[in-house]
């Protein structure tokens, strides 16, 4: 496996448009890489499959787990593409990290991760429960980036992923920026990125073209007419094969992370 990576940020930020297109991007360049949906929603393989896609969770339930194949639990929606939900408790009830570590360990175990070239970890918003963070403290992610756009809430979250990742250990890629459109917005995350020492690689624009694609159950890099959008993936795809370098991060005490706000908005 070249490469395992996590893409974190608040809930409805877009880390699943971005893990989906990536992943989808990096698979048409030629790459195997495997897409793992660690959201008990099991919405990110939804652009891909078109339809529900049964998680490992579910498939356990039904199935003695040493009698499970991973072709019962993996979709192959394109070439080079492979994704999986890993699924979850219903809401109110369980923990969501004890099944993502349950599930990591069945594919890592079955070899499916070792056959992958690279594999994305699209995981569940803001850290506020250690579970969430079980493909970085378990070993199966190597590096995370964070989804923000210049909203305060959003900021916020990122900050506080960076803070839990940082506490970890963790390798941070960087932070890429899911605009939403409003003046000024650039400048505000680029004063975040600066302050906090964490690069923006990426910056995916405000479009209607990607609402309409998703809208119709599809990925915005398979969607006609969208050259613009599907090229700011495919320049982030790249991005993410190369060796990055080493990011120490500086999360922001939250008082100054409202003064900062409280200035670039003004």
């Amino acid at each position: 496996m070249k490469k395992s990576l996590a893409i974190y940020g608040k809930g409805g930020i877009g880390k699943t448009t971005v893990s989906v297109n990536l992943a989808l991007s990096l698979a048409l360049a030629g790459h195997k890489t495997l897409l793992v949906g660690c959201d008990p929603k099991q919405d990110t393989t939804r652009l891909l499959t078109r339809a529900y896609l049964p998680s490992v969770l579910e498939r356990f339930t039904h199935t003695a787990g040493n009698q499970l194949s991973p072709l019962d639990v993996i979709a192959n929606p394109h070439e080079n593409l492979y994704c999986c939900e890993v699924g979850g408790p219903k809401p109110g009830v369980g923990c969501a990290g004890r099944g993502i570590a349950i599930v990591l360990d069945y594919l890592g175990k079955v070899g499916i991760l070792s056959e992958m070239d690279i594999v994305i970890y699209d995981v569940l918003g803001d850290i506020v429960c250690g579970g969430f963070a079980t493909p970085v403290t378990r070993g199966f992610a190597k590096e995370i980036y964070v989804v923000t756009s210049g909203e305060h809430a959003s900021l916020y979250a990122a900050n506080n992923i960076l803070r839990g990742m940082t506490d970890l250990g963790c390798h941070i890629g960087g932070i890429i920026q899911n605009e939403r459109g409003f003046s000024g917005e650039t400048d505000i995350v680029a004063g975040f990125s600066r302050l906090c020492g964490v690069p923006v690689v990426a910056a995916i624009p405000y479009s209607a073209v990607i609402k309409q694609a998703e809208l119709n159950r599809c990925a915005v890099v398979n969607w006609p007419g969208s050259t613009r959008e599907a090229q700011k993936f495919q320049e982030l795809a790249k991005l993410i094969l190369a060796d990055c370098p080493d990011v120490v991060a500086k999360p922001l005490h939250p008082e100054t992370l409202y003064e900062l706000a409280g200035y670039l908005y003004s």
